[in-house]
């Protein structure tokens, strides 16, 4: 009997050794960062919960390339890196975490599209476990190419079980058919609240969105990367509705104040890091070229599908070389405080067919 004890003493650690071990077993099956010479690279790559997409130089042969992946620790990738492949079209990497029930498919692409000049979001597709819609274009090898985000990702980190619908930006029926973006501004939670974060406006940009719990107004990137002649002016069609209350960053109620939309595009230089505008840009960044904005007076209210048609002007000082590289950003949100959490629950932005106009005047 004391040998049997002795001998159940000296396996017990080794079963419970063997339990912590499965117990601990890491679950994350995620791509963290993409890397391809720099050199390649028109701006940084961009990862979704799905995809990988690298934006490179014209002149880079997509036949043969190595990207290099960091994925979660204790993670395997399939195939492995230094794997070279044909990106002519989107590959398919597969990443499987310690415990090897989990898996997740990421689609890797190379696109070296210039940005497009019409964007009718017709194209929309649920993400991150089909808690939310984020927009794509089709590329001219019919890759899917995501120019836009929004801050549904912050969102997602308190939604609970908010179906795709209730997000701050999501789809809805298109001017002539197909689909229109709807930007609303909607209560984020009670630890938001405590946190001075209570609402989240709708919005979508062209960029890239990080998620920085640290400071959230870092976690919007916008602009991607711009060549050719400057356009004369953005246009594009919008609805809008603004909400009852308007509320500042404690949730307390700013007596008197009225919601407003904004819709703006600008130009800027580029630069070698970090090659974006964060979302407390303020418009003062020197390196601002030209801006293209909704004036005050035409962010009206109306049920009707309603045109804008904003110029883009120069500022002081300032010149435009279509021979150079520059960076666009277009951006378009449901309450034009709501980079500092001020605005209205149920402000509510539509917008369809954004277009780049590019109209030379007549020679005289």
């Amino acid at each position: 009997m004391r040998q049997y004890i002795k001998a159940l003493l000296l396996l017990t650690p080794v079963v419970l050794t063997s339990c912590i071990k499965d117990e601990e077993l890491d679950t994350n099956a995620d791509i963290l960062e993409a890397y391809i010479p720099s050199e390649y690279l028109k701006t940084d790559p961009i990862i979704t919960n799905t995809s990988i997409e690298f934006k490179v130089k014209a002149n880079i042969d997509l036949e043969k390339q190595t990207p290099f992946f960091i994925i979660s620790p204790n993670a395997t990738m399939d195939p492995p890196n230094g794997t070279t492949r044909n990106y002519t079209n989107s590959q398919e990497v597969t990443i499987t975490a310690q415990d090897n029930r989990w898996k997740k498919t990421y689609i890797v692409s190379f696109t070296s599209d210039e940005l497009s000049t019409l964007y009718t979001f017709n194209n929309a597709e649920l993400t991150n476990k089909d808690r939310y819609y984020r927009f794509y274009e089709v590329g001219s090898n019919g890759d899917k190419i995501y120019d836009w985000d929004s801050g549904n990702e912050g969102y997602s980190t308190v939604a609970g079980s908010t179906p795709p619908d209730g997000y701050p930006t999501t789809i809805t029926p298109g001017r002539r058919g197909g689909f229109a973006v709807k930007m609303q501004t909607v209560y984020t939670s009670k630890s938001g609240q405590l946190t001075g974060n209570p609402i989240a406006a709708g919005n979508l940009f062209l960029g890239t969105f990080k998620l920085n719990i640290f400071n959230t107004l870092k976690s919007t990137r916008f602009g991607l990367p711009y060549t050719g002649e400057m356009p004369t002016s953005l246009r594009g069609t919008f609805k809008y509705t603004a909400g009852k209350v308007v509320t500042d960053s404690d949730f307390k109620e700013v007596p008197g104040a009225k919601d407003s939309f904004d819709i703006y595009a600008i130009l800027f230089e580029t630069q070698k890091k970090d090659n974006f505008q964060y979302g407390d840009h303020a418009f003062k960044d020197p390196r601002n070229v030209a801006i293209a904005r909704v004036d005050e007076k035409d962010r009206v209210e109306t049920n009707l599908w309603t045109e804008f048609d904003v110029p883009f002007k120069l500022l002081p000082g300032k010149t435009y070389d279509p021979q150079k590289d520059y960076v666009l950003a277009i951006v378009m949100t449901s309450s034009i405080d709501g980079a500092e959490f001020k605005g209205a629950i149920g402000s509510t932005l539509l917008v369809d067919e954004i277009e780049l106009v590019y109209e030379k005047e007549n020679s005289k």
